[in-house]
């Protein structure tokens, strides 16, 4: 990935999302070839930002001809560091952990949960799919022949801070948190992106009142 790390990080973002994008569409059943365009339009995205993110990945496609989703998509996969089954760990109560495979179904995705940890003693020995669920204090014991870099953290908020400790004893670099704790002591060599569900709901109800406002006063 050592190329990836040249580019910008919305740039980074926004790779991942065509990546997302193509893979959906791929799914589906793409058509024979898609422009930058077509990706802007479904997307939301300015046609020249989507042209200068593709220029990091390198020359693909011809000029006015436009990309073939399936080569698009392999490029992606490849600038990005993935893989069909990128291995990542999952951390939070069994039930978070059900609940999780059922809206964010890992073989959709390309990736693949090698470890599930709960900080719920009970959920010890419980088995989500065909993994065994192990205590969030076993962190450390992760084999780091499983090459996982990457955790998703969706443990009750006074576990986040551990957690992360925890995650970063192991080795692990990457942390997606899905908590409602908002503060979080970032460990050295560890990369942190948080959904802060409480701040955003708060933010939306904001922008909704400011366009309701808007409307009304029209």
């Amino acid at each position: 990935m050592s190329e990836a790390r040249t580019a910008p990080d919305a740039t980074l973002y926004r790779l991942s999302l065509y990546h997302c994008y193509l893979g959906e569409l791929i799914r589906v059943g793409a058509p024979a070839r898609i422009t930058s365009r077509q990706l802007a339009d479904e997307l939301d995205i300015k046609e020249e930002t989507v042209r200068r993110d593709i220029s990091f990945v390198g020359d693909i496609g011809r000029p006015g001809a436009g990309y073939e989703p399936e080569v698009l998509y392999r490029e992606f996969t490849a600038f990005l560091g993935l893989s069909d089954e990128y291995p990542i760990v999952k951390i939070g109560s069994a039930a978070m952990l059900g609940a999780l495979s059922v809206v964010f179904p890992p073989d959709r995705y390309g990736v693949k949960p090698v470890a599930y940890f709960s900080e719920v003693p009970e959920d010890v020995g419980t088995m989500v799919g065909d993994v065994e669920v192990r205590h969030i204090t076993d962190l450390t014991k992760l084999d780091p022949a499983l090459g996982v870099d990457v955790a998703l953290v969706a443990c009750s908020p006074s576990w986040v801070q551990i957690t992360v400790d925890l995650l970063a004893e192991a080795g692990i670099h990457g942390a997606l948190l899905l908590t409602p704790a908002v503060h979080v002591n970032r460990p050295n060599d560890m990369v942190i992106s948080q959904i802060r569900m409480p701040c955003d709901i708060k933010s939306l109800a904001c922008k909704c009142s400011a366009t309701v406002g808007t409307v009304g006063s029209r």
